[in-house]
């Protein structure tokens, strides 16, 4: 079996949020819909001491079950290194199950059965994939009221988690999405997929008041990857890369 014939591409979106949402469709369908496009849903909740009750939490780790992503719970001072690490853990995860998913087909066997010495190779073929596949992420922001004092934190994991990407010998392409959005809007993106992020579209971060429309949120961002495919720019970007 070559595993590097595997489509060495990645779908993610990462949702920041603090609590539960109360608009529009259930973020738990949206991340269905996500899984079964092929499209890892990660999600932090961002807490602090008297914040998220239990049912945000569930909600938060339901929305990762459903999108076959990572939850994490965690302090606003952990939020930078956390967004790293799960992107990258989610990158590891999905490249796993398709590898097993291929030994299984083609050996009848996973990983963990093959003798120490293939496993061995085909854990260093996975790491050298998780390296170079090409990323495009999609990160949401949750931008309601009870956000407002953790606005500088969340600007700097997402300029940290960019730069951190940059690093990689892989293309990655980020997106960037607030929710809910000026002018009544549910969701509004501030940056479309680029390889750099802008630091003044991250200023228009702003917060807003209103509801927590955390499922609108997700099925904004699988339009987005819709309208990506469907521009060409996947082929674009290919050619530059």
């Amino acid at each position: 079996m070559d595993v590097l014939s595997l489509e060495a591409k990645m779908k993610q979106i990462l949702v920041i949020t603090d609590g539960c949402s109360n608009v529009g469709e259930s973020p738990i369908e949206a991340a269905a819909d996500a899984r079964r496009q092929g499209i890892a849903v990660n999600v932090i909740g961002v807490v602090e001491k008297g914040e998220m009750g239990g049912a945000g939490r569930d909600e938060v780790m339901r929305i990762a079950e459903a999108g076959n992503g990572m939850c994490r719970i965690v302090q606003p001072s952990d939020l930078s290194a956390t967004a790293q690490m799960m992107t990258h853990q989610t990158m590891q995860l999905t490249l796993q199950q398709a590898v097993n998913a291929e030994l299984k087909s083609v050996l009848g066997k996973t990983q963990e059965e093959l003798p120490p010495e293939e496993r061995a190779r085909v854990t260093s073929v996975v790491d050298k994939l998780q390296e170079e596949l090409h990323l495009d992420l999609i990160v949401l922001i949750d931008t309601s009221a009870s956000m407002k004092h953790k606005m500088d934190m969340v600007r700097e994991a997402v300029r940290d988690l960019s730069f951190s990407l940059s690093a990689r010998m892989g293309s990655s392409r980020v997106a960037v999405a607030v929710f809910p959005g000026q002018r009544g809007n549910w969701v509004e993106t501030v940056q479309t997929f680029s390889a750099t992020l802008d630091p003044k579209a991250l200023e228009r971060c702003y917060v807003a008041s209103g509801g927590t429309p955390t499922g609108p949120a997700i099925r904004h961002a699988l339009q987005l990857f819709q309208e990506k495919t469907e521009s060409g720019i996947d082929e674009q970007w290919a050619a530059l890369d």
